[in-house]
């Protein structure tokens, strides 16, 4: 599976364990790529039997996105071996350096976190009248 397709999933997945549909515009955002990129992973997705689409009651313009049986199951094996490997590679870091490691994890976390809010707020800046 390519990996923005495997992207794709776990950001539906995630967006599902906490109760929310996505709409492509949603999903687009969250991918940082443009609409037309978009369009071919949900199609591609849907093709797989992935993913299924409909038209928003409320907004005839919206897609909104969900999960198939198939999708999150695969969603579920991918967060699976993403855990696996991220615990080998932690294993891998010698023990008397495995908190520095989290700690410097935490910072660039939180720094990204910063980074984000920071671009979101001057992209709906940009976009108000």
């Amino acid at each position: 599976m390519a990996p923005r397709e495997a992207h794709a999933l776990t950001v539906l997945a995630d967006a599902e364990r906490t109760g929310v549909q996505l709409s492509q515009s949603d999903l687009r955002q969250a991918l940082g790529i443009d609409k037309s990129n978009v369009t071919r992973l949900i199609q591609r997705l849907r093709e797989d039997g992935r993913v299924e689409q409909d038209v928003s009651e409320e907004d005839g313009r919206v897609r909104r996105l969900r999960l198939t049986s198939t999708g999150r199951r695969m969603a579920g094996r991918l967060e699976e071996q993403s855990l696996l490997r991220f615990q080998s590679i932690v294993d891998a870091i010698p023990g008397e350096e495995r908190a520095a490691v989290v700690r410097a994890l935490h910072a660039l976390n939180s720094a990204l976190l910063r980074v984000t809010r920071a671009t979101e707020e001057q992209h709906h800046a940009s976009d108000a009248p």
